[in-house]
């Protein structure tokens, strides 16, 4: 369900661009047979645990991590329908049966979900979007931040990781305005594997910050 602009905090929502693109062969393959058997549908059947990831990009992380999930049911959110073909080809590789896709804006996802619904959510490198004129397309302004607490329970968590040392700081600012987190800069988890992106990062010399917050 897509919300009208004028109930979108500052800025507009968290989808910016997605733009598609031409897909391989391959990928349109996945995308028409393998993705919709993983689409989520509304509402979420009752689960243990729920967990939304936001941006979850080609989905390495969200696959490697699933069955360490299980039984949690996890939402993988990306606008990008060709990475999302990409995640689907991986889910059906390893038989993962907890992993549903958000193909979209994933605030209209917490939208529909309702507040209160969500016992975790991660957020694994988001664009920092380091130029000033593009500030306003960030994901951790307050009021963002705001809609993604609402989504969250008592006592669940927000975890985020960058390699973007100046965003960090600014989405730990955000953390500390917002009266309903606590928490801050933690070890890295031990089932956070490391990707792609983020080996790239590495080598280019930038060091992955993990932050954690519970809401309250």
């Amino acid at each position: 369900m897509t919300r009208p602009s004028d109930q979108w905090p500052v800025g507009g929502s968290y989808t910016f661009g997605g733009r598609q693109g031409r897909m391989s062969p391959t990928r349109q393959r996945a995308f028409d047979h393998l993705v919709p058997q993983y689409v989520l549908t509304l509402p979420v059947a009752a689960a243990e645990r729920l967990i939304v990831e936001i941006g979850c990009g080609k989905g390495e992380a969200t696959a490697a991590m699933a069955p360490v999930d299980s039984p949690a049911t996890v939402i993988a959110c990306e606008p990008n329908e060709a990475t999302m073909a990409h995640l689907a080809t991986l889910l059906d590789a390893d038989n993962i049966t907890n992993v549903h896709l958000w193909i979209g804006d994933a605030f209209d996802l917490l939208a529909d979900l309702g507040p209160q619904a969500v016992d975790e959510i991660r957020v694994w490198f988001p664009d920092p979007w380091p130029k000033p004129r593009h500030a306003h397309k960030r994901l951790f302004t307050p009021l963002r931040l705001g809609l993604i607490v609402d989504a969250l329970r008592v006592g669940g968590v927000l975890r985020v990781a960058t390699d973007d040392a100046a965003y960090a700081d600014e989405v730990l600012e955000a953390i500390a305005a917002e009266s309903r987190l606590i928490g801050g800069r933690v070890e890295r988890p031990s089932q956070r594997p490391i990707t792609t992106f983020e080996a790239r990062g590495h080598r280019d010399g930038r060091d992955p910050v993990d932050i954690e917050a519970t809401r309250r």
